[in-house]
């Protein structure tokens, strides 16, 4: 545990318990831990909702009310702070409750010393972070996926429907949902003259690149397609399934490499071949994709806390900022514009929102496509 600070909530109705339990925490050595004391299921809500706290050790008992309880109505209402029980008598019915509940983990009263505690602690708050961090990918790549200007789906391995982004349903015409599921993903998104050779690309070589087929959209017309699909297995080699792009031939200009990894928005980002970036509601870039970083002549770890603005012209800065300003206002559909790189070469521009856990705009999505020539 890094030398910091830890701000424990102890909700606990015995003072001669919360009192020992104040003085281990007093003798962990590698943090400074400040504990804020309070002695009823409804202070420890309150506060918990306050998010004032890093932890919360909560007490199995509290007079008439019960602390698991508590846990239960704070992981009900999807906060934050990460809660560990304490209880006079461990079992195993108590583990198992005090999972179901949603505590992170549980300590048996009159067993803990300052270093159990401690690794208690410290276990919590990495288990907590690393949450967070997998919350925030996800975030990323759930708007990566239903902004980018491609068609993406993922489908079973028999062809049952999981997910298909706004590009798709869009470029197949706007079908129902019934017709999305049975029509479209049984046949992989190919014609269905094509579904046995693209299933046996994909059983022999786990992915298809650049397949081009063609589609029957639902409102009667045809569009050539490329699709680009990879077979995602599990640690015995069994596909689980399988995700992909279509894009309409007519109009593909720049995608010819695709690939959406099993790491999925970290390997997206990285494998695509597009030109994206990640800013925070302020415009500093967070992070650049190698095709970005690029077409700007630049070091990725140059990029990173630069203003995105400094790279989009008067004009495309402009808008760029008031992208951000609609964004932290509440906006959730993207934004495009014209940006002009400092070489003089224009591109389009697409910015979407990327909502923290809360669902709050945290951070934005921009996809670049450059204009062929200066």
């Amino acid at each position: 545990m890094a030398p910091d600070t830890i701000r424990v909530l102890l909700v606990e109705d015995d003072p001669t318990d919360a009192e020992f339990t104040r003085a281990m925490l007093a003798q962990i050595r590698h943090a400074q831990v400040v504990v804020r004391w309070v002695t009823t299921v409804a202070d420890g809500l309150e506060r918990i909702r306050s998010g004032e706290h890093d932890v919360a050790l909560v007490d199995y008992l509290l007079g008439p009310d019960n602390g698991l309880d508590l846990i239960r109505r704070a992981t009900a209402l999807e906060f934050d702070t990460p809660m560990i029980l304490l209880t006079g008598k461990g079992s195993r019915e108590v583990d198992l409750e005090a999972q179901e509940a949603g505590a992170a983990d549980y300590l048996v009263k009159g067993r803990i010393d300052p270093d159990g505690l401690e690794r208690a602690l410290r276990y919590t708050l990495d288990r907590s972070r690393t949450l967070a961090e997998l919350q925030e990918s996800e975030s990323r790549y759930r708007a990566l996926f239903d902004h980018l200007p491609l068609g993406l789906y993922r489908c079973t391995p028999q062809g049952g429907f999981v997910d298909a982004n706004p590009a798709l349903v869009q470029l197949l015409g706007r079908p129902a949902p019934d017709v999305l599921r049975d029509r479209y993903a049984s046949s992989f998104y190919v014609h269905p003259s094509d579904v046995a050779r693209l299933r046996d690309l994909l059983e022999t070589d786990g992915v298809v690149r650049g397949f081009e087929s063609w589609l029957e959209r639902s409102d009667g017309f045809h569009v050539p397609v490329r699709n680009t699909a990879r077979a995602h297995k599990d640690h015995s080699g069994r596909v689980v399934y399988v995700e992909g792009a279509v894009e309409d031939v007519r109009t593909v200009e720049s995608v010819h490499r695709l690939h959406l990894g099993g790491a999925r928005f970290r390997a997206a980002f990285e494998s695509l071949g597009l030109p994206l970036a990640v800013t925070d509601l302020a415009g500093g870039v967070l992070d650049v994709s190698p095709a970005l970083a690029g077409l700007l002549g630049q070091d990725p770890s140059a990029l990173v806390t630069r203003p995105l603005d400094e790279f989009l012209g008067a004009e495309g800065a402009g808008r760029w900022r008031a992208a951000l300003e609609a964004f932290g206002g509440g906006r959730t559909d993207p934004l495009a514009f014209e940006a002009v790189f400092p070489e003089g070469r224009r591109a389009a521009v697409v910015c979407a929102p990327v909502a923290d856990e809360d669902g709050e705009p945290a951070e934005a999505l921009v996809v670049f496509s450059p204009h062929p020539g200066p």
